[in-house]
């Protein structure tokens, strides 16, 4: 035979279908390292985006909190103007009542079952500082009544007067609220275990916040707990938070 014939057959087939294979297996490999690169990304995006997301929404109940039985110093020297009557929420007000708790609202027709909600007044102020749920100042020694809720649609909404809800945030599942009293010793009560809302001088708040995340494809089968509310799994791919802080009240209404 040839030499020259002999090696210039080129390769066989049994060569080149181990080259395809070797070929699809670092194809395979590249393939499964970008989407592990994909899925990594998107868990550090998504977590860093609930993190923002729940200072956000603490710093903002934390805002309005603190704006309860707010009034100004020539206010301060007469009598209370926080009396009695009904609020845009459904709230019998007493005398001198600044916030008021519950779960249900006989006005609201949009809250989410189970969800607590806030209800504050303030009077406003000649300077800048004391803000509306739209972020506009309110004036001077007017009496102002916001309410804050979690809504159907899992968004943290807060309410003027007798307005439209505003969304403040989004994918905020539940809110859950404890009122706390120093007659002796701190304790805190939920919105059906307090019996005089003039004592009330510190607020704790749970929150619930989600993160879509679909790259991962994970089922989250977690349960959260608020306090004394268990939330139950919902059984999907979105990342979840639970986050409380205290406010102190800084005003009193009476």
């Amino acid at each position: 035979m040839d030499p020259l014939r002999k090696y210039n057959q080129g390769f066989s087939l049994i060569e080149l279908m181990i080259a395809m294979v070797i070929s699809l297996l670092i194809v395979a490999g590249l393939f499964y390292s970008v989407m592990g690169d994909m899925r990594a990304y998107e868990s550090v995006r998504s977590t860093q985006a609930l993190t923002a997301k729940s200072r956000m929404a603490v710093q903002t109940m934390r805002l309005y909190i603190q704006q309860a039985g707010f009034r100004d110093i020539a206010t301060l020297r007469n009598s209370s103007p926080f009396g009695v009557g009904l609020s845009s929420a459904g709230v019998n007000w007493i005398s001198g009542q600044t916030i008021q708790g519950m779960t249900a609202s006989t006005v609201l027709t949009d809250e989410k079952a189970g969800s607590d909600i806030l209800v504050l007044r303030f009077l406003g102020s000649a300077q800048s500082g004391v803000i509306s749920c739209n972020g506009n100042d309110v004036g001077n020694s007017i009496l102002h009544e916001i309410t804050l809720y979690v809504n159907a649609s899992n968004q943290l909404v807060c309410k003027d007067n007798d307005d439209a809800a505003l969304v403040l945030d989004e994918d905020v599942e539940f809110l859950e609220l404890l009122y706390g009293t120093t007659d002796n010793n701190t304790r805190y009560f939920s919105a059906a275990a307090m019996t005089d809302w003039n004592d009330i001088d510190r607020i704790k708040i749970g929150l619930l916040l989600s993160q879509n995340v679909s790259a991962h494809g994970l089922i989250n089968s977690n349960s959260y707990k608020l306090f004394n509310q268990t939330i139950s799994a919902a059984n999907d791919t979105n990342y979840r938070t639970v986050v409380m802080e205290t406010v102190l009240i800084r005003n009193k209404g009476n």
